[in-house]
């Protein structure tokens, strides 16, 4: 979160999301063909919402419980938190496929799917560091206001980069979706340029992520298609170099080893814990990637964002 895998503070850096099949949807073409069937067969339906209830779900608890390791256990270290989540990641990947979830053997990759999943990484991580360097100019606040733009940004992205076409009601689903929230940019005290340039290049690369994600998941050229499990195992791999060695850049790792409030195994099990719920999370955001579509699951992220407030106020008044 998305994977966007934490809470608000830091939770544009999700990990991170075929198509979920709605009325605005129903104008969708793929060059100029017929109108797309709904994919209520075979159980599709009930794969579809079991995906999106997962990720509803657990987007609830690893904001709840990153907001906990970072403000109550002091884990000041997004950028490391994010690496760990990634660490988890390819280590439960690997054991599931190694053990009970082996992948396909058509759905191999090949050197050009692979040259595919490092671009993803990439497009991952400079996502990260956007959003993080944008904090720096911007409040938290201002960048989840601008980050309500996300479907809107992916709409368009998703024209641009593919031959996917949408009918006039996806567009105009745009405006109430995101112009309300945008409206609240232009009476920003703390604006500053930088900032804005950092937090839209941030949202244009998750979009960008979705979209590579979903292409992966649901090529039609089964030598370039991957199953969910092994895209997450072979994007966790790339990703943890590149966020270790910007965790060392930024100097993280220095100010992790001297901070004695963080030396415990309680915030151990905590920020471990974090990462196991990662892992599940964008395994599901995978999933409901290939159910529904990157559109979709943007649309999605700015209701997570609704529902996150309102469990954190509960649990943290």
């Amino acid at each position: 979160e998305d994977m966007p895998i934490l809470p608000d503070t830091v939770d544009r850096f999700e990990p991170s999301g075929g198509e979920l099949y709605q009325a605005d949807e129903l104008d969708v073409h793929d060059d100029g063909g017929e109108p797309q069937t709904p994919p209520c067969i075979n159980g599709q339906c009930v794969r579809t919402a079991a995906a999106v209830v997962s990720w509803f779900t657990l987007n609830i608890l690893i904001a709840t419980i990153n907001k906990w390791v970072i403000s109550v256990d002091h884990f000041e270290y997004p950028a490391l938190l994010t690496d760990v989540h990634m660490v988890m990641s390819y280590i439960l990947s690997s054991i599931s496929l190694a053990t009970f979830l082996p992948a396909d053997d058509e759905l191999q990759p090949t050197a050009e799917t692979m040259k595919n999943v490092q671009k993803l990484s990439v497009a991952f991580c400079l996502s990260v560091f956007s959003g993080n360097m944008a904090l720096q100019f911007i409040f938290v606040s201002f960048s989840q206001m601008v980050g309500a733009a996300s479907p809107m940004i992916t709409l368009i992205l998703s024209k641009m980069l593919t031959t996917k076409k949408y009918g006039v009601l996806a567009y105009m689903s745009m405006v109430p979706m995101c112009g309300g929230v945008m409206l609240c940019v232009t009476g920003e005290l703390n604006f500053n340029v930088i900032g804005l340039i950092l937090v839209v290049s941030s949202c244009v690369l998750r979009g960008i992520k979705s979209i590579m994600q979903g292409a992966l998941l649901t090529s039609q050229v089964r030598s370039q298609q991957l199953d969910a499990l092994s895209l997450l195992k072979h994007m966790s791999k790339y990703s943890v170099v590149l966020l270790t060695g910007y965790a060392l850049v930024t100097g993280e790792v220095q100010r992790l080893l001297t901070d004695e409030r963080v030396h415990s195994a309680h915030v151990t099990f905590m920020v471990i814990l974090s990462g196991v719920v990662a892992f599940a999370l964008n395994l599901a955001n995978f999933l409901v990637t290939k159910y529904t579509s990157a559109v979709t699951l943007q649309v999605l992220g700015n209701i997570k964002v609704v529902l996150s407030i309102a469990i954190s106020l509960l649990v943290f008044h």
